[in-house]
């Protein structure tokens, strides 16, 4: 039996060794000659605020590490959400315009940004997109963080709130692949 073994793990060693000089001396992969899987227009994040995020109002604390998760922290509830997911319709019930801290713990990749409605559901309204990693005190008064886009086609009513501030006046997110107008 030993015998066997012993043969089978020199097999195994040979094989490996052999993959690994061929994978060595392999041609390199041929840069993609079209442009046509590029976007037209490439989105550009907005820039995170200069200093370090300061974690408040009792979010929780995490690792540096994404986690996949959209925190929302709200003062009159006195307590943070988390979504991994989609929140279409909205919030849950006492939670619209009253929150206050948003922090954006996403898996970097595609649909890494989250667009938070001042309406929900989501379809039109206008909307403010937080970048992968970053958090908004949306208390601080030195940084205007405001509904800065909406959809195509939206009603007066749905634009209205184009220019106002994100605190207290959100309703609902969805998680999109980059920030701009039109994003979803």
């Amino acid at each position: 039996m030993k015998v066997l073994r012993n043969a089978l793990l020199g097999v195994m060693t040979v094989a490996a060794v052999l993959t690994a000089s061929t994978a060595a001396y392999a041609e390199p992969a041929p840069a993609p000659t079209s442009e046509a899987a590029r976007p037209a227009v490439e989105a550009v994040k907005p820039q995170r605020p200069e200093g370090k995020p300061k974690i408040q109002s009792g979010l929780p604390v995490r690792a540096l590490n994404a986690d996949g998760n959209f925190y929302v922290w709200s003062d009159d509830m006195n307590k943070a959400l988390l979504y991994t997911d989609d929140a279409y319709t909205g919030w849950p019930s006492g939670w619209n315009n009253t929150v206050d801290v948003v922090w954006n713990n996403g898996y970097p990749g595609p649909y890494d940004d989250v667009n938070i409605y001042d309406y929900a559901p989501w379809s039109g309204s206008a909307y403010a997109c937080i970048g992968n990693g970053d958090y908004w005190d949306l208390r601080r008064t030195d940084i205007n963080y405001v509904f800065s886009w909406v959809n195509d086609g939206a009603d007066e009513w749905q634009r209205e709130p184009l220019g106002r501030r994100v605190h207290d006046n959100g309703s609902g997110h969805i998680w999109v692949d980059w920030c701009g107008n039109n994003n979803r």
